[in-house]
């Protein structure tokens, strides 16, 4: 990582800790640290039996992610190459929106429902993040 990347990263980190801080006291109530990778992005792994991991099961959700942490309902889950990928593009988006992030991701759901949309499946957040789970794809582009 080049030194210019390595500015806006820390930026974004700092941009968005106030989110970050929202995962971290979620996670550390409800789960056990997996792993910290090369970015910094702090992986978590529900622990079994607790409110939190009945309510992923309940909602069948695989992971989420609250600033730069990234919660998953099973062990295996920070293995999972889509689902990692998928769950990075809501930390760079994080990192981009730092304390927007989270009412506008609720705006953008509250936006599907409005024009009869799915305010999951179809919440442009979601939509970008499945288009991060195939290989190559970039997140930002250059416009000319």
């Amino acid at each position: 990582m080049g030194p210019m990347r390595k500015v806006l990263w820390f930026a974004g980190y700092v941009w968005a800790l106030p989110v970050t801080i929202l995962g971290l006291m979620l996670a550390m109530l409800f789960t056990r640290l997996e792993s910290v990778d090369e970015e910094g992005i702090l992986h978590f792994v529900v622990l079994p039996g607790g409110p939190l991991d009945w309510y992923m099961r309940r909602f069948h959700i695989a992971a989420f992610t609250i600033g730069a942490v990234v919660t998953y309902s099973g062990a295996d889950g920070p293995r999972q190459i889509r689902l990692v990928r998928h769950e990075r593009a809501h930390v760079m988006q994080t990192l981009v929106l730092g304390p927007l992030f989270l009412p506008l991701y609720g705006l953008a759901s509250l936006w599907q429902l409005a024009r009869g949309g799915h305010p999951y499946r179809d919440n442009w957040f979601e939509v970008r993040a499945r288009a991060a789970e195939v290989p190559g794809y970039r997140t930002l582009r250059l416009v000319r």
